[in-house]
């Protein structure tokens, strides 16, 4: 609806919108966008196919060079942009007299050495990596007191590395065991560990 605007002589003028604020105006560019973005104005659906199973190919050629892509071993050394993981051992406690996995688990005791090979000084933290039992990822953050030598969180300069004992909990039963390291807060890059 039109504005009314009286003037002080008493004068009614009537404003009428601009034209690219009504609402016709919009529809109209939602229509030409929607128009354009289907191909309507040529392109082959033979070409788009052809592109999209070039994709496929190349997304699944960088999954393969992709060491992410890897389900790394016991004794193996995985390498993610200068910071290698390499899982030493896997033991398997039920605990202490005084200290006890909850009904139906185990303690699962990872011995890993963390080394740097980059040029910079790079943090490490236990809380980087997660126990995966048969698909439920947990916080390796048990305490089993007769574990010595447990991973503390710190700094590790170049060319340096550290060893030490991560403990989580899994279900006796669990089929698949692994140890994950998620390479960063932002992404969710993970390197894999067989333990089981």
């Amino acid at each position: 609806m039109a504005k009314q605007i009286k003037d002080e002589n008493g004068n009614v003028y009537v404003q009428k919108k601009k034209f690219y604020k009504r609402w016709w105006f919009w529809l109209l560019v939602v229509l030409v966008v929607v128009f354009l973005g289907s191909g309507a104005f040529g392109g082959s659906s033979d070409s788009s196919s052809d592109s999209a199973a070039k994709s496929q190919t190349s997304s699944k050629k960088k999954a393969e060079a992709n060491p992410l892509s890897k389900v790394y071993s016991v004794g193996q050394k995985a390498s993610y942009k200068g910071y290698e993981i390499k899982v030493n051992s896997v033991k398997f406690s039920q605990g202490s007299e005084y200290n006890r996995p909850d009904s139906g688990k185990q303690f699962v005791i990872i011995n890993i050495t963390i080394t740097n090979h980059t040029d910079e000084s790079q943090d490490y933290n236990p809380f980087d990596f997660k126990l995966n039992a048969d698909g439920n990822n947990t916080d390796l953050d048990a305490i089993d007191t007769d574990v010595d030598n447990t991973l503390d969180a710190g700094s590790l300069d170049k060319g340096a590395s550290v060893s030490g004992n991560l403990v989580g909990e899994a279900k006796t039963s669990a089929k698949t065991l692994q140890l994950q390291y998620k390479t960063s807060i932002w992404n969710d890059n993970t390197v894999k560990f067989k333990l089981k």
